[in-house]
């Protein structure tokens, strides 16, 4: 997906209404949850940075993993509420006519014929920008929501979400780009050899076809993932055009890059046809003490049990009921079974001292869960060099969350986008108008 080696530029903005960051001084100023008018700014800021995308994941629940049910998450502002962003993004599309968009949607709580013909619509409006995040969704209130009594175990959503992808394939491909004819003087509109039907018969699904949307100027709609287990690994290699990871530190961003180069292989692909956008929480500053001084100052806004809500959130437990002093090592099964996120788990496993006590980690979770740098420009710059590196230059990173906004996203591209162009690291101007056409430049 990333032809050339220069790195790209992505922004997850789920859910950082929330998060803990309304309350962050300079964060959300005029912010209207019900208008659109602050999200056209976020795009606008990011086109002037020459991002690739601006990224929504979702989920579509209320948080009640921590202590008193849903109460804590409201009474903190923490991921509630959560709006289905879609209906935004052609608002945003047209304030920033050169940044892509990713949005998710769930391979195990909506039908493949609707997800492509969704996505592949979406697509037309914003002229080719879009990228679909292709998710299995492990949160237990969510499989409440639509309707189960109990979430599905991860190898049951991974094998609905297999078969998914390549009905929603199929189904974008099941239409030629040159179908359309257009012949007024034999009065053809479509040439019918150009149409096909895909009569998919499966385990989980079953679906005639053809779409009935043509292809968008891009083709059709990226295709995203962002599972790091051995699973979610696998279905990435096989169908993603790019994948969001979370991984701490280098030298396990490197493992992962070289796992997934030997995947794609296997699956018949090149390692250049899958790019990966590396999680780096940013806090740049012009000087390092300037840095510091932002990063306290967000510090001094959280609530003392800020990381143990967003530990429960993330691993579907409660981690207000565990003894502070168990150790990480001792939680291994306890975590295997919630069946929810398994890899950021074992990546804790792999980054982490396996005796680090639990009150501890949720001390440093919110600001380290991800990998991170907090510096002058130059030391975020060196920083964000290094990861690429680590990652094999096939991709790039994506700015992660708690950080406030508009405030860091327009830093970042007031300080440290001129840096990295300055270095020739990455685009000085867009060059393509669709997201696929500037992820391959």
């Amino acid at each position: 997906m990333c032809e050339s080696e220069s790195i790209h530029l992505a922004i997850d903005s789920s859910f950082i209404h929330t998060d803990h960051l309304w309350c962050t001084p300079g964060s959300w100023i005029n912010y209207d949850y019900y208008g659109p008018s602050f999200y056209e700014d976020l795009a606008r800021i990011a086109q002037r940075g020459c991002f690739d995308m601006i990224f929504f994941g979702d989920a579509a629940e209320t948080p009640e993993n921590f202590g008193d049910g849903y109460a804590t998450p409201l009474r903190d502002g923490y991921r509630w509420p959560k709006h289905d962003m879609m209906p935004m993004i052609p608002l945003m599309a047209k304030a920033a006519p050169n940044l892509g968009f990713g949005i998710t949607m769930s391979t195990t709580y909506h039908h493949p014929f609707h997800v492509a013909r969704l996505f592949s619509s979406l697509d037309h409006v914003t002229g080719g920008r879009v990228g679909w995040n292709a998710v299995t969704s492990a949160y237990k209130n969510e499989a409440a929501n639509w309707g189960f009594d109990t979430m599905l175990p991860p190898d049951e959503r991974y094998d609905i979400a297999r078969e998914h992808l390549q009905v929603v394939i199929d189904l974008w491909n099941s239409v030629e780009a040159d179908a359309i004819l257009m012949d007024r003087e034999n009065g053809i509109f479509a040439d019918p050899s150009k149409v096909h039907l895909i009569n998919h018969v499966g385990k989980h699904f079953k679906v005639r076809g053809p779409l009935p949307c043509l292809p968008s100027r891009q083709g059709r709609p990226v295709v995203i993932q962002a599972g790091q287990s051995d699973d979610g690994m696998n279905l990435a290699a096989k169908h993603a055009d790019m994948q969001f990871v979370s991984r701490r530190t280098n030298k396990s961003i490197a493992a992962h890059r070289a796992v997934l180069d030997d995947l794609t292989v296997r699956h018949g692909r090149k390692p250049r046809d899958l790019g990966v956008f590396w999680q780096v929480r940013v806090v740049a500053g012009d000087t390092r003490e300037d840095a510091i001084r932002k990063e306290r100052r967000f510090l001094e806004t959280l609530p003392p049990n800020a990381g143990l809500i967003e530990l429960s959130f993330q691993f579907g437990f409660d981690f207000s009921r565990l003894d502070g002093k168990m150790k990480l090592v001792d939680m291994v099964d306890l975590i295997k079974s919630q069946k929810t996120y398994w890899g950021p788990f074992q990546e804790l496993l792999n980054t982490e001292d396996p005796d680090t006590e639990i009150e501890d980690l949720g001390r440093r979770w919110i600001t380290e869960r991800s990998n991170f740098v907090v510096g002058s420009v130059k030391e975020v710059a060196d920083h964000i060099e290094g990861v690429h590196e680590a990652g094999g230059r096939n991709g790039g990173i994506i700015l992660t969350k708690s950080y406030a906004a508009p405030g860091a996203l327009r830093d970042f591209c007031e300080l440290v986008v001129p840096e990295l162009q300055r270095r020739g690291l990455m685009r000085t101007k867009y060059t393509h108008d669709t997201l696929r056409g500037n992820l391959n430049s």
